[in-house]
């Protein structure tokens, strides 16, 4: 009797350790209990039931969403079913946004429930006992980042009746479902991107009432936005607009983005649900008002404006050096024009105006083209371009001889002269409009900068109309005078100063060819050089044909003209530019090995450091701070922001305060051993072609170099700078030297290298 009351004991002991039928026991491990559990007391064939893995966080620490953000690992669950049984995927609550320093993630705090959805087959046979069993691994982190993983085992009966739902985790499953994300269809939305930014429009339905006053979105998708950057919310004609800074990282522009929008405001009306999922469709046809509601540092935040300043910028670019000689030229044809109809002198305007709208459409195109073919190109890309140089510099060069009285273009092109037939004098309005055009990319004109800026951020339409209204800018004086004929009576009349005025404009020509020039690989300046002589002789050679000569004479002449300027353009850049390159590209080989090779780097903090791979690695080695300023002559954004930003007092008082070295990669000539360097690196940097890019490497991370692109700000750059220790004495940074023979300063930053400790052991000795 006394052994049969043990064993009751025993077996009653037993009823109260063994879970009931659903239930696993919980799980304790690093700093989070977890736990797997059944909705339902029991299943039946072919109906689907629903299980979660519990996971509840020690306070303080958290686990990650499906997308964790900058980093961590989302939680998954391997499956091991009974035959013929299927397992959903994970229904993932709505995250939080846990910011850390620089870095932010997606992730979950306190308890959370992930919900699976498990199908049984529709054979199974009832009245018998399934084990569901899974395992789960995990990521838990505070301030450290902890693995973890364990195995779980239910059991549930299988029945034929209805299941009955497990009354200790209704709530639990109820309070869990309604943290997911619904999907609402009346919502529409639609995503485009810019060069910098993601935006995502969202139309209400007509049935909404509410007002949404917060929004973020959690994307499904890595590599899409900058996790760690504010999402700001705009509201628009149509509904709101959601910009986000784009991630340096994204691999290619997406079809479609999708993941969750957040609004405590709810997306039926007050109290509903929070989370959306949404799937949006790329649309680059998006509300007219969402141009004019984004707000990005240094750029114009109104198309309106974008286009007033377009216009205004066209005008003062007929101003410019380089535009100024072109156009000087047609006044000369007002001159004589001044006789004519009023319908010449319209259609004279209305030619020129096409010639330049042509012109700087081709351009926009051609930018947008690229831009469509993953570059990131901004105004002024063509001056990298040897061939579009060499062009532009024989097309005005041959103007000027034409001034000069060398030969004769003909009376229609340069607009002077006698009474020309109609036909060919609109057809010298048309291409001065689409010369003045060409040698107008070296000299962009104040207000053009912001204009273009955000023109390259835009929609293809857009970018087309904001480049059309710079056209018209730098059309419109023309345009106005011929068109009103009796402002012609101001233009001076004509007699001897004329000869004078068009032989200055010659002079004012040829400059202009020098200055273009300098944009020309410094290889390619002989050959260059040699091919406008040659063009000078053709020149002169047309100039001889008599007037007398019967037109077969003429036709043999200009051939045989064209046919030597032709032979003398292969050779000087087949023959003699090829080995005119190879000895300027050996010659600064040679250059950048004497500076860099056994001898002392010297790095002149005060100045201006040109930018060489080799000379980056050794200020890393050497555990210095770097700030590279990717720039080029033809980038006026980047000109622009130096004076703005880099070489302000604050800027440069922070710079030095922390000793960075400062190094200008100049990306102007792409066609040298530096220009290649630097475009390897700034694919490296993954941020795309458009400059200005400042990028910052740190020497104990220098594979993760900090950039700002674009229109950067002051404040862009102080906030970076934060991150960089503050010298014990900067001023004496300003002297220091690295490179192979690094010169020790004892009152530096006293940060380990390698090459600093032998440096030290090295001057004790």
């Amino acid at each position: 009797m006394k052994r049969l009351a043990v064993w009751l004991s025993m077996f009653v002991l037993a009823l109260c350790i063994v879970p009931p039928a659903g239930q696993a026991q919980v799980v304790r491990t690093d700093y989070m209990d977890t736990e797997f559990i059944a909705e339902m007391n029991s299943i039946q064939p072919g109906q689907p039931f629903w299980v979660a893995l519990r996971m509840k966080m020690d306070e303080h620490w958290h686990t990650y969403w499906r997308n964790p953000g900058d980093s961590g690992l989302p939680t998954e669950i391997e499956w091991t079913l009974p035959e013929g049984f299927k397992a959903g995927e994970i229904q993932w609550p709505y995250p939080q946004k846990i910011v850390l320093e620089m870095l932010a993630t997606y992730g979950h705090e306190g308890e959370i429930f992930l919900m699976t959805e498990i199908t049984p087959p529709t054979t199974l046979s009832i009245n018998q006992q399934i084990d569901i069993h899974a395992y789960a691994t995990w990521l838990v982190c505070d301030e450290i980042c902890l693995p973890g993983e364990s195995n779980y085992t239910i059991t549930l009966p299988v029945k034929n009746e209805s299941s009955e739902a497990d009354k200790k985790w209704t709530d639990a499953f109820a309070e869990a479902r309604e943290k997911l994300p619904v999907s609402i269809d009346e919502w529409k939305i639609a995503f485009s991107l810019t060069d910098s930014t993601v935006l995502l429009h969202a139309t209400p339905p007509v049935w909404f009432t509410g007002s949404l006053s917060e929004v973020a979105f959690y994307p499904f998708e890595e590599s899409l936005i900058d996790y760690v950057s504010p999402q700001q919310l705009h509201h628009t004609a149509e509904g709101y607009l959601l910009t986000m800074e784009r991630s340096i990282y994204m691999p290619s522009s997406p079809k479609k983005v999708e993941g969750v929008l957040m609004s405590g405001d709810g997306w039926r009306g007050e109290g509903s649900e929070k989370a959306m999922v949404i799937m949006a469709a790329r649309d680059e046809s998006l509300p007219a008002p969402i141009a004019a509601a984004i707000k990005i540092d240094g750029e114009m935040t109104s198309i309106w404006l974008a286009l007033a300043f377009a216009f205004i910028g066209g005008l003062i670019l007929n101003l410019m050096p380089c535009v100024l000689p072109v156009l000087s030229i047609k006044i000369l044809g007002f001159v004589h024009q001044s006789s004519d109809t009023n319908s010449k002198s319209w259609q004279h305007g209305l030619m020129f105006t096409g010639g330049v709208l042509l012109s700087f459409l081709s351009l926009a195109g051609a930018l947008i083209a690229f831009r469509a073919g993953g570059e990131q190109l901004g105004w002024g890309f063509q001056l990298q371009s040897p061939l579009f140089l060499v062009i532009v510099s024989s097309f005005i060069f041959l103007f000027g001889l034409s001034l000069f009285g060398l030969f004769e273009i003909g009376t229609s092109m340069a607009g002077i002269g006698g009474k020309v037939d109609n036909k060919s004098g609109l057809g010298g309005s048309f291409l001065t409009g689409i010369m003045a055009t060409l040698v107008a990319t070296p000299c962009t004109a104040p207000f053009m900068g912001p204009a273009l800026g955000f023109a390259l951020t835009q929609s293809d339409g857009q970018s087309l109309l904001i480049f059309a209204f710079l056209g018209l800018g730098m059309a419109a004086p023309y345009m106005i005078l011929a068109s009103v004929p009796s402002l012609l009576k101001f233009v001076p009349k004509p007699g001897a100063w004329m000869e004078t005025f068009k032989e200055l404009m010659g002079y004012i020509l040829l400059g202009t060819v020098v200055f273009i020039m300098t944009y020309i690989s410094y290889g390619l300046v002989v050959p260059t050089m040699a091919f406008l002589f040659a063009l000078w002789a053709a020149c002169w050679w047309l100039g001889r044909i008599p007037f007398t000569a019967t037109s077969a004479a003429k036709l043999r002449s200009r051939t045989s003209a064209l046919a030597f300027a032709a032979v003398a353009g292969w050779f000087c850049f087949t023959l003699f530019g090829d080995y005119m390159e190879e000895q300027f590209q050996s010659r600064i080989e040679q250059e950048i090995a004497a500076s860099e090779g056994d001898g002392k780097l010297v790095i002149d903090e005060e100045g201006d450091n040109i930018y060489t791979a080799r000379r980056l690695e050794a200020l890393l080695d050497s555990g210095r701070y770097v700030m590279v300023d990717f720039t080029a002559d033809w980038c006026l954004t980047c000109k622009t922001l130096e004076k703005a930003v880099l070489k302000t007092d604050t800027v440069q008082t922070a710079l030095h305060e922390r000793g960075v070295v400062q190094m200008v990669a100049d990306w102007t000539k792409l066609d040298t051993i530096i220009g290649k360097q630097i475009e390897t690196e700034i694919v490296k940097l993954k941020t795309g072609k458009q400059l200005p890019i400042i990028a910052f490497y740190f020497p104990n991370d220098r594979e993760n170099p900090r950039t700002l692109v674009a229109a950067y700000t002051t404040a862009g750059v102080l906030e970076i700078l934060k991150d960089i220790p503050v010298a014990v004495d900067s001023a004496s940074n300003a002297s220091t030297a690295v490179g192979s023979d690094y010169v020790v300063d004892d009152n530096a930053d006293s940060a380990y290298s390698a090459q600093r400790l032998n440096s030290l052991l090295d001057s004790e000795m």
